[in-house]
């Protein structure tokens, strides 16, 4: 008899071997069949609701345009995207907290350059790796904007920056927290503008208007949609924007760099990112949705109302944007010294 068919019949009468050999078999497919059924599928994601972290108070831009993303993402997905504020550290402990969960898709959030692309390269203490998030699409972009209270003394940001050097230390402005970017904005507008004034960080840039409404504070700086409704209804004064070039749908705002302030730039933006372990079909099903309602020309109205346009691009798009954003930043880091420690 051939040796194998000895082996063969030798092994089939051996029951406890048979039994063991069985029981590795049963363990083995049962661990494969649980971890494939653990895995996200882009067919059946999401089949639960998806939290939205916001690092900021409610009531921001920031707040603002997630919200418009999860219902637009609520209806094109058939699952409810549940936005949650979670403030603090200049938006740094919100996305810390997406960072550290789990990577399935159930968890993303709305990014924004402080905590995404001046903090990693100005602050020392950033408790997390940029790099263990990746993107999924901008929300919408612009320009943010310098304002003052509408009984302010200052015209123009010319006047503004010649009371600061007149007088140092005795202007104040406001930021949304230390680290967001309204106040990296404003202390990169001093450093270029040589100036010296208070930093007054609050929780949330809701609070800083009403002080800045109140003429408790001097000038601040934010992303426009949070300040467009109250410059349009003369409530504050705008005096320049950040970007380099006037901003399209407001033509007729200066620029920092026109108003005293050479090489200043800062764009202002809010997209989406998740957990850098997040399945790519997961987050690309999440791009392609969002960019659909985003060409949709009532949004793009609607987004447009609010002084910013619409993103939508492919999150590799999105992600080089941002590197440049960061190295950008890092340049300036270097070049002036300026440093955050985020209270």
């Amino acid at each position: 008899m051939p040796r194998w068919r000895t082996c063969a019949s030798q092994s089939i009468t051996n029951e406890p071997y048979m039994r063991t050999i069985f029981v590795a078999l049963s363990l083995l497919v049962g661990a494969c069949w649980t971890a494939s059924a653990q895995q996200p599928s882009a067919a059946t994601y999401p089949n639960k609701p998806v939290r939205l972290v916001v690092p900021f108070a409610p009531g921001a831009s920031t707040d603002i345009l997630a919200r418009l993303a999860a219902d637009e993402l609520s209806k094109r997905l058939g699952q409810t995207f549940v936005v949650e504020n979670v403030g603090g550290a200049g938006g740094t402990i919100g996305t810390s907290q997406v960072i550290k969960s789990k990577p399935d898709g159930y968890t993303i959030v709305a990014a924004t350059p402080g905590p995404i692309t001046i903090s990693p390269v100005a602050q020392k203490d950033v408790p997390y790796d940029v790099a263990d998030l990746q993107a999924i699409t901008m929300i919408a972009g612009g320009p943010g904007a310098l304002v003052v209270p509408k009984n302010s003394p200052y015209k123009t940001l010319k006047e503004l920056i010649a009371a600061a050097k007149a007088k140092p230390g005795s202007l104040s402005f406001g930021s949304a927290g230390v680290g967001a970017f309204s106040h990296l904005s404003s202390e990169l507008f001093k450093t270029l503008a040589g100036i010296d004034a208070v930093h007054v960080p609050y929780k949330g840039s809701g609070p800083a208007l009403i002080d800045l409404l109140g003429g408790r504070l001097d000038f601040y700086m934010e992303y426009f949609p949070a300040v467009q409704k109250y410059i349009d209804a003369g409530e504050v004064r705008v005096l320049a924007v950040t970007t380099a070039q006037r901003f399209p749908l407001r033509p007729d705002i200066p620029t920092m760099i026109e108003g005293g302030v050479p090489g200043y730039e800062a764009s202002a933006w809010v997209g989406l990112m998740a957990p850098a372990g997040v399945p790519k079909e997961l987050v690309d099903k999440l791009q392609q949705s969002l960019a659909q309602s985003l060409r949709d020309p009532a949004i793009v109205t609607r987004i447009n109302g609010m002084g910013v346009v619409p993103g939508g691009q492919p999150p590799a798009e999105f992600a080089a944007f941002m590197a440049a954003e960061r190295a950008r930043y890092k340049k300036l880091v270097d070049a002036t010294g300026l440093t955050i420690s985020p209270q």
